[in-house]
């Protein structure tokens, strides 16, 4: 508590009071501990969740035998040590599955309890996100987007004919729902098309391109950085090095969408 003062003025004089005042103050952010998670986890799926390994998972009338879900596992979490929300993304798998079939990516926000609230919530969610192939979904990082921002990074993969592809998407939540900020391709080959060292003409069409998203720590709008795609390799059998920049702007990423194409692994086959 402190003390404001206030003058009051009159013919005969000034009189100082002093009146008290309550500094605003926000409530520390709290954790959310494994066994919150677990709890919450088990009132989605039904079914016996575990923080670490794989857990079966509970087919629903709707699927067919082809696309029935059969695991499940807690493929990233931000952990029961970090303050305030918990990041947790579950990826499910589809046994017996055919090289085109994606595995699915479920990514959860779940809220501490403060104020009014005594137990952990969860604050957002987002189901039924495709990745990978071969009815496995592909890898589930953090990517840091801002000071205390962790947006889940996606990675998924495609072969075909000789040709490879990677990419990967950002999703984002902060208290409701979750936003998909931003997906670039990450790798583009043909390597396994035809024999560059062997074939002249092969060698003019070869493409072999790691295209790298990074955060640019020295562009800052609004609390999210600027991104920046670092392109190396050979296309055509000459050495490529370039970087193409993502700017933050009006709350979105504005992907150069002809740049990415043109100059990077966005090219697609």
């Amino acid at each position: 508590m402190h003390l404001r003062s206030v003058v009051f003025s009159f013919a005969c004089g000034t009189i100082l009071l002093s009146t008290p005042t309550f500094a605003l103050t926000t409530q520390a952010p709290g954790h959310v501990s494994d066994a919150e998670a677990t709890r919450l986890l088990r009132e989605v799926y039904g079914e016996k969740v575990t923080l670490q390994g794989d857990w079966p998972a509970v087919s629903t009338g709707n699927d067919t035998e082809e696309s029935a879900p059969t695991s499940r596992t807690v493929c990233a979490d931000s952990g029961a040590q970090s303050p305030g929300p918990r990041r947790i993304a579950v990826c499910t798998s589809f046994a017996d599955a055919g090289h085109a079939q994606s595995g699915e990516v479920d990514l959860f926000l779940l809220l501490d309890p403060r104020g009014a609230q005594t137990q952990a919530r969860i604050g957002a969610k987002e189901r039924g996100i495709t990745s990978g192939g071969w009815g496995t979904p592909g890898k589930v990082d953090f990517f840091e987007i801002g000071p205390g921002r962790a947006a889940f990074a996606l990675t998924s993969g495609y072969a075909n004919m000789g040709w490879a592809t990677e990419s990967i998407s950002l999703h984002h939540a902060e208290s409701d729902r979750f936003v998909h900020m931003l997906t670039v391709s990450t790798h583009l080959s043909n390597t396994g098309a035809c024999d560059p060292d062997e074939d002249r003409t092969c060698r003019k069409r070869s493409i072999s391109l790691d295209c790298a998203l990074r955060t640019d720590k020295n562009r800052y709008h609004h609390g999210f950085y600027d991104l920046v795609v670092s392109v190396t390799g050979e296309r055509g059998g000459k050495k490529v090095a370039r970087s193409i920049p993502i700017p933050f702007a009006s709350g979105v990423y504005r992907a150069p969408t002809e740049a990415l194409r043109r100059d990077g692994c966005d090219e697609g086959f």
